[in-house]
């Protein structure tokens, strides 16, 4: 029951933060967006400080994956009954075809050359129209392949998000057990971004997570991913890669992340990188790497932030 009261009280005390707040935005002429993404960021900011965020983004993430998911097992169902439909009116046709061709060789008092004619025309547009089906059925087969990419993209910074962590996670690691692979996870975590949140709004820190975003994009290869794994943290799964090539690019992303200067109402935002890097082990798990690395990060922020550390 206290823990209860203690919620209630945190969601209390939050809402009277972002009220107080989004009003001083308002007074200072700021856009109805800005306001909205503002106070709704305030609300989980405060949440998440009170130590409840996480067990909130995981409930918003698997709520939205949840109909995501419904929404895409709907439209493959509509589209299986389109096919087997589709399928039975033309083995109507054909199969009709067939009697009318029995009946004009046996019946000789019908018209046979206007019976046939007609029914000619008929089939030709069916077939047509069987051809426009097809057209929709290719067409829809393209939007819910568009539809199950878009569920595993992180919709701010385009990245992967955590569940097509798990899904990449499940192949990279099935031989796991057998032996050691070649595969280094690499955690990044952005430095002081609470500070720039709080120093330039939620729209400079969400430009400057969509750069870093790129960045990555620009320094890793097709067969490596990247994913968002949580607010200003992101993972890197290197692929058939060895740790010393990984340092290597590890270094050369921090580099390119202090040499950019993002300009924001014309002020200038500096960042730099905690990274933490593990290599994997035989019998690792998803959870054993993450923890390890997670756990290099920890020690690059304790040993000063901007730096590299290896577990």
């Amino acid at each position: 029951m206290a823990e209860h009261i203690n919620i209630s009280k945190i969601i209390q005390e939050s809402c009277e933060k972002v009220e107080k707040s989004a009003s001083q935005k308002e007074q200072n002429g700021a856009q109805p967006f800005e306001i909205i993404h503002s106070a709704v960021s305030g609300f989980f900011e405060n949440l998440t400080k009170a130590g409840y965020g996480y067990d909130v983004s995981n409930l918003l993430e698997d709520w939205a994956h949840q109909h995501s998911q419904e929404c895409l097992n709907v439209a493959h169902d509509s589209l299986e009954h389109f096919k087997k439909s589709n399928t039975a009116l033309q083995d109507i046709t054909e199969n009709h075809a067939i009697e009318i061709e029995k009946i004009a060789q046996n019946r000789r008092e019908i018209n046979v050359s206007f019976f046939k004619a007609r029914f000619n025309d008929f089939q030709q547009d069916l077939l047509v129209e069987l051809e426009n089906a097809n057209r929709v059925i290719k067409d829809l087969e393209d939007e819910i392949e568009q539809l199950q990419k878009q569920a595993h993209i992180d919709p701010l910074t385009k990245l992967l998000n955590r569940k097509a962590l798990e899904l990449d996670a499940h192949e990279f690691l099935k031989f796991s057990h057998e032996r050691k692979l070649d595969l280094v996870a690499m955690m990044i975590d952005a430095d002081n971004f609470k500070q720039i949140n709080d120093t330039y709004g939620h729209i400079a820190g969400d430009k400057v997570l969509i750069l870093l975003a790129k960045l990555f994009l620009s320094s890793i290869r097709e067969s490596d991913k990247a994913y968002r794994y949580g607010g200003e943290e992101f993972l890197i799964l290197f692929t058939r890669s060895k740790l010393h090539d990984v340092i290597r690019v590890g270094e050369r992303i921090m580099q390119t992340v202090r040499d950019h200067k993002i300009i924001y109402k014309n002020r200038t935002i500096r960042l730099t990188l905690s990274i933490g890097l593990t290599e994997h082990h035989r019998g690792d798990t998803l959870e054993s790497l993450i923890e390890r690395a997670d756990a290099a990060v920890y020690r690059a922020k304790k040993n000063g932030k901007d730096q590299m550390v290896v577990a």
